[in-house]
């Protein structure tokens, strides 16, 4: 809902050779080499049990680290669809002949969208807010030139913890004209501690919305699409179906292109504005952007 849319590394000891004098010595030996092991043994699963920082870790639980890298590419798209365009993101720099780099007041009229805060490396699209740069915080954003109409938008994406910032990969009228032409929010997640991500559907000059939201921990990697065909619009998070609308007066009858942002609040009912818990720095990320035609 834009509104305008390896293990820590362990310490190496030295075994020390010991001469031998007989059983007793021998046997001696022998009971403080198995006292060194039980104590090895014990230190390695405490190391195991216990990571460095001294707080067990869950099965399900990460570190910043491992948010830096993607899982595997998801199954290839249904037979129906056919792979026309979009973005991987290795080449290491922004694609200009693909995306234009947002310039501009920042959403919700607040702080400013700069070029400075986007970023393409090691494989992924990095957007970064700052919410105490001057010009009251600095965010941004890419589009692409131009869309199409119909069709299957897919990506993977992740973002840091934050409040006051919302991350905002949708389709926006290629016309410009909203809330006329509509507005396809493929992945809102207002909630400082990302704890669901939120779909919508724009639609008539009144701006109707419809919406839906799904739970889970979205400071990890997921894969989103969103399929827009004449006669409904459905909803994918990591495969599996979510939300279908199928009210033609909702349905977009004009082409749409890709948007990417990361959008500073305060904006009413919706996203609060970033606070003193609020990082220096917060991320949205994308691994890949993809978009398919019908077969």
């Amino acid at each position: 809902m834009d509104g305008w849319g390896a293990p820590a590394p362990r310490p190496h000891g030295r075994g020390r050779e010991v001469a031998s004098a007989g059983p007793g010595r021998r046997v001696a030996h022998g009971a403080g080499v198995l006292a060194l092991v039980l104590v090895a043994l014990t230190g390695l699963v405490w190391t195991v049990a216990v990571p460095p920082d001294g707080a067990a870790r869950g099965a399900g639980a990460t570190s910043a680290l491992d948010n830096q890298l993607p899982p595997p590419p998801p199954p290839p798209p249904p037979q129906q669809w056919r792979h026309v365009g979009g973005d991987e993101f290795e080449a290491g720099r922004i694609d200009r002949s693909t995306w234009t780099v947002y310039n501009s007041p920042g959403g919700f009229g607040h702080g400013l969208r700069r070029p400075s805060a986007v970023e393409v490396g090691d494989g992924l699209l990095t957007v970064t807010a700052r919410p105490r740069a001057a010009g009251g915080g600095v965010s941004g954003g890419i589009a692409m030139h131009s869309g199409r109409l119909h069709g299957r938008w897919e990506f993977r994406a992740r973002t840091d913890p934050g409040t006051g910032y919302s991350p905002a990969i949708l389709l926006w009228p290629d016309s410009e004209r909203f809330p006329e032409d509509g507005e396809l929010d493929m992945m809102e997640i207002p909630y400082g501690d990302r704890g669901a991500a939120t779909a919508f559907v724009h639609h008539g000059a009144e701006n109707h919305i419809l919406s839906t939201e799904t739970p889970g921990d979205f400071t990890q990697w997921h894969t989103f699409a969103l399929e827009w065909l004449p006669d409904r619009i459905t909803w994918y998070v990591d495969g599996a179906k979510r939300w279908e609308v199928t009210d033609p007066a909702a349905i977009p009858t004009t082409p749409m292109h890709l948007c990417i942002q990361l959008d500073q609040g305060p904006a009413e009912k919706w996203i609060p504005g970033p606070d003193a818990t609020t990082p220096d720095e917060v991320r949205l990320q994308v691994d890949w952007a993809r978009v398919y035609a019908p077969a």
